[in-house]
């Protein structure tokens, strides 16, 4: 029997459904994420037209400091939630960023919606039904309704340049974590780079503290295990770590969820130049 499709929905759909319909956005800063700062230059190796992939982008303000680099060309994101691309678009007015309504869904429960504005996409959909098409179906997918081509070194399958993940691994259920990297590889291309951003649960009360999320806790042994372990992976570098926990209310709010040391963890995972795997 063959096994069902991965999927998201069920996982976390209904979760995050209600943290963005109450006041609960933790997640969420009003502020470019430092890291992303810090490390843009490794997302936009070529001199030009750099396509970047953002999985889980919520409403981020990264997508639209990715957007405004001229050395991209398009960003795409990806969020379940379609009140996260509304907002988004009603945030970054000068993205001109407008609904799309499509033929087909991304996700058989949520609606079949894109907004495209200028150099910048979001998918509202599940992210593994999107990973999960066949490379030119997806490539239809990500481009319908914008004048963005569809074509990639003479190929029609379109693949980005790098992925910058600060939420979505560590969003996703630990149970899918491989499936996902595997999937990160599919739509990279040939040398292409990953920045990922994940915490570390250092130190915690209890197992359940340790264990309990999203967001998940994924240290550096994590990482390297999982990429590590994927064919197409050629190296992964821990960046830096930084102490998450440098204020009082911080440490009151993680306290009282059993975690006493938290940190975030900034690696870049780099894919191999050749196809092989």
């Amino acid at each position: 029997m063959a096994n069902p499709p991965v999927t998201i929905t069920d996982d976390v759909q209904g979760f995050w459904a209600a943290r963005w319909s109450g006041a609960s956005l933790g997640w969420h800063k009003r502020d470019v994420n430092p890291h992303l700062q810090k490390y843009n230059d490794l997302l936009v190796e070529k001199d030009e037209s750099n396509r970047i992939f953002v999985p889980l982008c919520g409403k981020s303000v990264d997508m639209a400091y990715l957007a405004s680099n001229p050395k991209v060309s398009h960003v795409v994101g990806i969020d379940i939630i379609k009140q996260a691309a509304e907002e988004f678009a009603e945030d970054h007015p000068t993205l001109s960023l407008k609904e799309f309504q499509t033929d087909e869904t991304c996700d058989a429960t949520s609606s079949n919606s894109i907004f495209h504005g200028d150099d910048i996409t979001i998918i509202v959909g599940d992210l593994f039904n999107l990973l999960q098409m066949e490379s030119d179906e997806r490539s239809k997918y990500v481009t319908l309704g914008s004048t963005v081509s569809t074509e990639y070194d003479g190929s029609t399958s379109y693949l980005f340049d790098s992925i910058y993940d600060r939420a979505s691994m560590i969003a996703i259920n630990p149970s899918l974590r491989n499936d996902y990297a595997t999937y990160m590889g599919d739509i990279l291309r040939p040398g292409g780079v990953m920045l990922l951003v994940t915490i570390d649960r250092r130190k915690v009360t209890n197992d359940a503290s340790k264990s309990d999320g999203p967001p998940f806790s994924i240290d550096e042994s994590d990482v390297r295990q999982l990429y590590e372990s994927q064919g197409w992976v050629d190296t992964v570098e821990l960046l830096e770590e930084v102490d998450d926990l440098t204020t009082d209310d911080d440490k009151k709010r993680w306290e009282k969820k059993g975690v006493l040391e938290l940190h975030e963890l900034v690696f870049v995972i780099r894919k191999k130049t050749s196809e092989s795997k």
